[in-house]
Order: C-alpha cells, then sequence, then structure tokens
C-alpha cells in the first residue's frame, strides 16, 4: 500500500470478549437467635454459623424490575424451631442473575520507523452496557431479604497510547 493509504487503512487489530454465564450458587440463611444458635461459632477464624431456613412455595415468573424487591418471590422462608434448629433448605439451591458481557477493542498501529511502532488502543468494556445484576442479600432475618441493590460496572471505555520498540 501507499504511505497514506497505509495510515488510514493499514494497522488495525480487532479484539472481543464474550462473557456468558449462569449465576452462581445462593446459600439462603437465617441468623440464628441465641437459643437457635448450637454451634457456638462467631464470625472469626473458626468460620460462622450458618443455619437454613425451612422453605415451602415455587418459584413465580417475574420481571427484572419486579425481580429487583423480590427476588424470591413464591417461596416462603421460616426459621425453625429452637429445637430443631436446622431448616430443609438444601445448600446451593438458588442461583444469582445470570452475567452476559461484551468486551470490544480497535488497536490502531503507526510505524514511525524501522523497529518502533506507536500503538493506539481503544476498549470498550461492556460494550452494549448490559445490567448485570449483583447478589440479593439471602438472610431471611434481614429486613431487605430477597433485594439486590448492586449492580456491576456499567460500560467503561479506555484509550491508550503504546509505544513499541
Amino acid at each position: 500500500m501507499n504511505s497514506v493509504l497505509n495510515a488510514v487503512a493499514g494497522g488495525w487489530e480487532l479484539n472481543t470478549i464474550n462473557t456468558a454465564h449462569t449465576g452462581t450458587p445462593l446459600d439462603v440463611a437465617y441468623a440464628p437467635s441465641t437459643i437457635n444458635d448450637n454451634t457456638g461459632l462467631s464470625n472469626d477464624y473458626r468460620g460462622q454459623a450458618i443455619l437454613r431456613p425451612n422453605v415451602s412455595g415455587a418459584a413465580l415468573s417475574q420481571s427484572k424490575s419486579q425481580m429487583l424487591n423480590t427476588y424470591f418471590a413464591g417461596y416462603t422462608f421460616t426459621t425453625p424451631p429452637a429445637t430443631n434448629p436446622y431448616g430443609n433448605l438444601g445448600r446451593n439451591a438458588f442461583r444469582t442473575p445470570g452475567f452476559e458481557q461484551w468486551d470490544f477493542a480497535a488497536d490502531k498501529n503507526f510505524l514511525i520507523r524501522e523497529g518502533m511502532n506507536l500503538q493506539f488502543r481503544s476498549e470498550f468494556f461492556n460494550l452494549l452496557n448490559h445490567t448485570n445484576f449483583g447478589v440479593p442479600d439471602t438472610k431471611t432475618t434481614d429486613a431487605a431479604f430477597g433485594t439486590i441493590r448492586s449492580t456491576y460496572p456499567s460500560r467503561q471505555i479506555q484509550f491508550a497510547l503504546k509505544l513499541l520498540f
């Protein structure tokens, strides 16, 4: 190519990463009162008491906006009696919302002289600005139980110059 055409159309590199997965497992638990806590563990180097509640019901179909306030809609959670503090809910019985993100990069290399290039980099993380919701509150004894109040970062764009020699 001639040098003018090469400066405009040559030296481009395109990169993309698509990440999509179902949510990670969730443990729903309750904060035991003194009478329900038969483990003697506190939140220290030995771990903490994770006691699971009783559960009944089935999931309800709901929109994303409804999911933010009632993630566990359709299920009824109850704290077991002190005589039997272990509920019937299994470990990892629920999953967090799924995650989908498309990252994209476009780089342009400019030849300065033989053995030396200047690279302009443009990187777009979460290019489509898809909202990925965080983890719902999983403690049945919390006032915010079943609510999602966080998201993963929105679209982020960065530009850079890199001298390669």
